[in-house]
């Protein structure tokens, strides 16, 4: 039998996992309300856009605190699934992730987080699901040209370079991204995906 409850800290807030019921209440400070409220509001308007995100549950506000109850989505952290992943699963993965970042860019939501990938993004299977949404904005600013550029930058790791060079046409990589900037051609992109 697995963990019932797990206890996993944030940047600017402490997460309490209820793992068998699949629900995740995120404490924020006091001083972090706002960023506990933004993050609801985004989840639900994702959510109801069918984006991958987990189910928004409810936004309490206390006095001393702020709690955000969410799905807990049991999976693995992006950046895991692709050091353990096969290059074909890496594939879809990929495929998938810039398709939901697609989503949200045409709803005109901004991730800065994207450009890191640390612990923003979860992987159940081959499904991603966008955790991380208090920094998030209305703006139609881009966010697949960073995600792109966090892939490059992924490949300096001998490891990861040689299942990505399976899959990608990764010295099109970055010269993509600039393009994407001004068409927003997604056909482009999938492109650099070798069949």
């Amino acid at each position: 039998m697995g963990r019932r409850l797990r206890i996993d800290l944030g940047r600017r807030s402490i997460n309490v996992i209820f793992v068998r019921e699949k629900v995740n209440f995120k404490f924020f400070p006091r001083k972090f309300r706002i960023n506990a409220k933004k993050e609801y509001n985004f989840l639900t308007k994702l959510h109801e856009a069918n984006v991958n995100v987990p189910k928004p549950i409810s936004h309490i506000s206390l006095s001393n605190s702020s709690i955000v109850i969410r799905e807990f989505i049991d999976g693995v952290f992006f950046q895991d699934a692709i050091k353990r992943y096969h290059p074909d699963a890496i594939k879809r993965l990929l495929i998938n992730v810039i398709t939901e970042l697609r989503k949200i860019e045409d709803i005109g939501i901004y991730l800065p987080e994207v450009a890191s990938v640390y612990k923003n993004i979860i992987v159940d299977g081959e499904e991603p699901y966008i955790i991380d949404l208090e920094r998030a904005s209305f703006t139609k600013k881009l966010i697949i040209p960073p995600f792109l550029s966090r892939i490059w930058r992924l490949c300096s790791n001998p490891e990861i370079r040689k299942k990505l060079e399976k899959i990608l046409e990764i010295e099109k990589i970055l010269s993509v991204a600039k393009k994407y900037k001004t068409n927003r051609d997604l056909n482009m992109i999938l492109e650099i995906f070798k069949r």
